[in-house]
């Protein structure tokens, strides 16, 4: 089941992934980038590189190269791609990625933007199931932009 609310995307997984974005950063739009299909799943981590990540969603959605051409557009002149499904790459990709916000991000390049061009943004994944699980009370909405996809 999917609840829409604001900043808030939910599904019956455990599975737990904060995008967090800060409302204020510098951009740093790099000459060449490698793109690879990534794993983030259900353990505690914290993820610095949001440009895979995305990346990742991306091709899940069947919209990869449509953010290829975004990077172009945005300045990239070496776009480098690695596997881009889990079917090549032996991965598993991102738990229920239909529930991301992957094409509200593609059109609001302000948010897109420092999400993959910040080195202060990142995603925090975890599980429902665990006291370590990413909550969007955990961050300062003052400061950042928070998407929670949780159970």
């Amino acid at each position: 089941m999917i609840n829409i609310r604001k900043g808030l995307y939910e599904t019956n997984s455990s599975s737990v992934h904060a995008l967090v974005i800060p409302k204020e950063t510098t951009l740093n739009i790099p000459e060449t980038v490698n793109l690879s299909y990534g794993e983030w799943g259900w353990d505690f981590d914290r993820e610095y590189d949001t440009l895979n990540y995305f990346f990742t969603a991306c091709c899940e959605y069947g919209r990869a190269q449509e953010f290829i051409d975004y990077l172009h557009e945005k300045g990239v002149k070496n776009v480098n791609v690695g596997s881009i499904s889990y079917k090549q790459s032996g991965n598993y990709g991102i738990d229920h990625p239909e529930n991301l916000p992957v094409m509200y991000l593609l059109s609001n390049h302000d948010l897109l933007d420092k999400l993959i061009f910040s080195d202060d943004s990142f995603v925090d994944t975890g599980n429902a199931n665990s006291e370590d699980c990413p909550d969007a009370e955990n961050y300062d909405s003052d400061k950042y932009d928070v998407f929670i996809k949780s159970n």
